[in-house]
């Protein structure tokens, strides 16, 4: 499976916004289906990515659920 990317940019960086925060995002590519966030992050404070999480390009103004770049 190839990586992932954008619909509309073809960047292969996302993000997701902190169910509780939305001032608070969480970096990431998605590899071979597999979400991968950044080496800093703290694995254990990011939120749970299913195929309904809003995700949003790191690169452009496209977001839509998570499912529709996998």
């Amino acid at each position: 499976m190839a990586d992932a990317k954008c619909p509309l940019c073809g960047c292969r960086r996302f993000y997701v916004k902190h169910p509780d925060d939305v001032y608070d995002i969480y970096e990431f590519e998605c590899r071979d289906g597999e979400v991968c966030f950044d080496a800093e992050m703290d694995l254990e404070n990011c939120p749970e990515i299913n195929d309904g999480t809003e995700t949003f390009c790191n690169a452009c103004a496209w977001h839509d659920k998570f499912r529709t770049i996998r």
